[in-house]
């Protein structure tokens, strides 16, 4: 009678792993999609999407876990083991990388260019639900922001209020931020307002931008405000945002005050 040949088994733990990961792929979709549609606010979205991350992170280790045992035994196994390392590195880099952000960065949701008189938001403040930040401005951030962003400053320009009212006009449409609300600017008449909201890129979460205009001392000046409407670590989004919108303003104004 002929013997079958020996056949290694399958590693059970490997299987497990692929299975572990493809959850927890799945468990992130679902949160980024119920997140991007408003179906859940921006806690619930993170502990969902904290939790995918967490079972794809399991999965990883199962994973590890079985390619040591498929090296030592020889038992089959270790396309799944592969494939579910592959996969979980690669649902949990981003999230790790952002963890290493948010460890060096103290938590300052709120970016503003003035501490005595932060620009307000009014339509933000009635769409932001309970469990959010609150609009009102935090002095306690004032001293860290000042530390680690002394640039961000107000913007003066001997301007007319129709070139401010471009400068900004242009800004706004080219950032493709929503505006909520606008007022022109009227020179010493009337100061000047925009409310804005934008989305980040994955959840879909909601950061709120106020611009406003006064004339101050017989000049025109620009204060900006950005604020994440969730959680306490914005990983320096609002402070690079305000950054940059300042650059492009000044430099706009700056080419608006040669052409005069």
């Amino acid at each position: 009678m002929r013997r079958a040949p020996l056949v290694e088994p399958n590693s059970r733990l490997a299987v497990w792993s692929l299975r572990l990961v493809l959850a927890g792929l799945a468990v992130m979709l679902v949160a980024v999609v119920a997140a991007r549609s408003d179906w859940l606010d921006g806690l619930q979205a993170v502990v969902a999407l904290a939790i995918g991350i967490a079972i794809a992170g399991l999965g990883l280790l199962a994973a590890v876990a079985a390619g040591a045992i498929i090296w030592v035994t020889g038992y089959r196994g270790a396309r799944q083991a592969a494939a579910a390392a592959l996969l979980g590195l690669a649902a949990t880099a981003y999230p790790v990388t952002l963890v290493a952000i948010g460890w060096r960065l103290p938590a300052m949701p709120d970016i503003t260019t003035d501490f005595a008189d932060p620009p307000g938001f009014a339509i933000a403040a009635m769409a932001r639900p309970p469990t959010a930040n609150p609009v009102a401005y935090a002095q306690q951030l004032a001293p860290m922001q000042r530390r680690l962003y002394p640039e961000i400053r107000p913007i003066e320009v001997d301007l007319p209020a129709e070139s401010i009212n471009t400068i900004v006009s242009d800004l706004v449409e080219d950032r493709r931020w929503t505006v909520l609300d606008q007022v022109d600017y009227r020179g010493p008449d009337r100061e000047g307002r925009v409310e804005m909201v934008t989305r980040s890129l994955l959840l879909g979460f909601r950061d709120d931008i106020v611009i406003r205009i006064r004339s101050v001392n017989g000049r025109s000046r620009i204060d900006m405000r950005s604020a994440s409407r969730y959680g306490r670590q914005d990983f320096g989004v609002n402070a690079r945002r305000v950054i940059a919108a300042l650059d492009e303003m000044r430099t706009a104004a700056r080419r608006a005050q040669r052409e005069r």
